[in-house]
């Protein structure tokens, strides 16, 4: 991206002025940003798949982000907010809750089914944990710090376990009764915990990559007999379609889901806030107020 650049994928406001063609909103009005706007004329926009938009243009990305006291967003690139859900609570759900949801749509899991989160004191993490829950599954939590056990329980998690330890697929085939979960949300990444995840899977289960760790490079190493094996499904996610999006904020608005905002900065103290995400000490969200 060419510089000076803005970052800032989620945002939410209040509407102060709207240009002369705008229809649906007013000055006054509460909205967020959509992370992830379709151009809904495109082929795959019109099938359906939003997501894979091939005329999106992400904010903070391919246009300035919400690091911002103002930004400027087509009316159709904005949602309204739910009334009795603030500012802060709108701006910490979009992006990390309406990936997971495309997640459901892929490996979707109910009651009896038991699903693998890594990373867990991650925002994403988190946003698995409790749609995971909500559909009715077991969860199983997995961290590096094991000074979070209790505080990540209460989020959600019906088990923790830690990413260091050699019996952990073992220990998930336990809670599983030997079979195995039949998915894992890989909200990590890297071919460390690829392999992890393909421990702990069952036969026929799935296993989902949603992010890969920048300082350890994209490439994940594949047996292929032991794919055709285990007949697992390896699936990744893009984005999310405008339904994830729009129901993402029905669940907000009937108390259903419930992200955790860790801190906020003020706008000018970003680089403090990149500083404290760099750390990994945070749990859950990281929000700047402008």
């Amino acid at each position: 991206m060419a510089l000076p650049f803005q970052l800032g994928r989620d945002a939410a406001g209040e509407i102060v002025a709207t240009g002369e063609n705008v229809t649906r909103w007013h000055p006054g009005d509460r909205a967020v940003q959509l992370p992830h706007p379709p151009c809904r004329n495109c082929a795959l926009c019109v099938r359906g798949l939003e997501n894979l938009c091939v005329d999106t243009a992400y904010p903070g990305h391919q246009v300035f982000g919400g690091y911002a006291q103002y930004v400027v967003r087509r009316q159709d690139a904005i949602l309204p907010i739910p009334d009795g859900v603030d500012f802060e609570t709108a701006a910490a759900t979009m992006w990390t809750y309406t990936t997971p949801l495309n997640c459901a749509r892929q490996a979707p899991v109910g009651p009896g089914d038991t699903v693998v989160v890594t990373g867990a004191s991650g925002g994403m993490a988190i946003a698995c944990a409790q749609l995971a829950k909500l559909s009715g599954a077991t969860v199983i939590g997995t961290t590096t710090k094991p000074d979070r056990d209790e505080a990540l329980s209460k989020l959600g998690y019906d088990h923790i376990l830690h990413s260091t330890d050699p019996r952990l697929p073992a220990h998930v085939r336990e809670l599983t009764h030997g079979l195995g979960a039949d998915a894992v949300r890989d909200c990590v990444g890297g071919n460390h915990f690829f392999q992890l995840s393909l421990s702990c899977i069952r036969l026929g289960g799935t296993v989902i990559v949603l992010g890969t760790p920048t300082d350890q490079g994209s490439r994940l190493e594949l047996d292929a007999l032991a794919l055709i094996g285990g007949q697992v499904k390896i699936a990744s996610v893009r984005g999310a379609t405008l339904r994830d999006q729009q129901l993402c904020l029905e669940l907000l608005a009937d108390g259903k889901i419930n992200p955790i905002i860790d801190r906020a900065y003020p706008l000018a103290e970003a680089a403090e806030a990149h500083a404290y995400l760099e750390s990994h000490r945070q749990t859950g969200k990281v929000l700047l107020l402008p």
